[in-house]
């Protein structure tokens, strides 16, 4: 059970978790980008995580938004900024990438109240840039030289548009975050609540066609007539009961399947799917009198499997394991058939 807040947590990170957090939390903006990445180290020329409103290959005029990452144990004061300010304005003088579009202070504490007041009035926040050059710019910039404030420089520094520089405050930061696939497994919190599964359809979807093929093929097997369609089970209603319990139990392990990707890392799902082929390949490659036994024994089998630990058992229903081996059908991992 989490006990520790998650903002408890973000106060304790280190700089280069924070980097990371918040490269995740990009994860939930990720439409308003044509792409994203973490730029945070050495070299980075004052870019911490990019996002690219368009294609920057090829060219030096695309848009961009910089969130920058600073983790310190008080909320941000302008001593600690003016030299992340004094790159930007720097390196896009140089042309090693446009001015950006929005440049976001990101900090676990916030901004303090003097630098919230500066980031309000750019004019203010200009003229401290220049009175604090020599301070704090001229050889924080890059250790390969330094950066002298000089004519050139403070016309196209002048020419910018200081109001690109906001801040983003970490509760809304936290909010998106809860809403991507990483934050349950950052911060060990429970996960939300599972969507319900919805109702089935009495058609055959697309994606159902390979492990319901797979079903009647069963059945034939274990009947004297011959079952080809759907539609013939019309006269076994044995079979037909179990074709719809098969295809809710199909719809259960789908419903789940997506939960996961929008809650949990990429795989999760995907690991609970190979236990459970682990815990029933051997009945699939045992002999049997015919499919449709095969087919109940392996159901029953993963049913009651004890699966290992993993962040969707909370949430992992007997409905979900036997729609689990029908999604594997489904993938052509096993088959109830020897002539499949």
């Amino acid at each position: 059970m989490q006990t520790t807040p998650v903002q408890n947590q973000i106060y304790t990170m280190s700089p280069d978790d924070w980097e990371h957090f918040i490269e995740e939390w990009i994860t939930f903006k990720s439409k308003e980008y044509f792409d994203f990445e973490r730029l945070g180290g050495a070299g980075d020329q004052g870019r911490d995580v990019v996002g690219y409103v368009d294609n920057p290959v090829g060219t030096n005029s695309y848009i961009w938004d910089n969130f920058q990452c600073k983790h310190y144990a008080a909320p941000l004061a302008p001593a600690q900024v003016w030299v992340e300010i004094g790159k930007i304005c720097y390196f896009s003088f140089n042309n090693d990438y446009p001015f950006p579009r929005k440049y976001y202070f990101i900090a676990p504490r916030g901004v303090g109240t003097k630098l919230s007041n500066l980031l309000k009035k750019t004019d203010d926040l200009k003229t401290g840039l220049y009175e604090n050059w020599d301070k704090y710019c001229k050889e924080g910039i890059t250790e390969k030289k330094s950066i002298v404030l000089d004519k050139k420089l403070k016309d196209y520094i002048e020419g910018l548009d200081f109001s690109v520089f906001d801040k983003i405050a970490t509760i809304k930061i936290i909010i998106e975050h809860s809403k991507t696939q990483f934050h349950v497994t950052r911060f060990g919190t429970s996960l939300p609540k599972r969507p319900e599964t919805p109702k089935l359809s009495s058609v055959v979807s697309d994606n159902e066609i390979v492990y319901v093929t797979k079903l009647l093929k069963a059945y034939d097997s274990h009947n004297s007539g011959k079952i080809l369609e759907v539609s013939d089970l019309d006269s076994y209603p044995n079979y037909n009961k179990h074709l719809n319990r098969s295809r809710e139990e199909f719809l259960h392990a789908e419903t789940l399947r997506n939960f996961s990707r929008d809650t949990l890392p990429i795989d999760e799902f995907e690991k609970i799917q190979s236990q459970i082929l682990s815990g029933v390949i051997d009945i699939v490659e045992d002999y049997h009198e015919n499919g449709f036994d095969k087919v109940r024994e392996a159901i029953r089998e993963a049913k009651r499997l004890q699966l290992p630990i993993n962040p969707l058992a909370t949430c992992l229903t007997v409905n979900d394991r036997g729609g689990i081996c029908h999604q594997l059908a489904n993938n052509n991992e096993i088959s109830w058939c020897e002539d499949e």
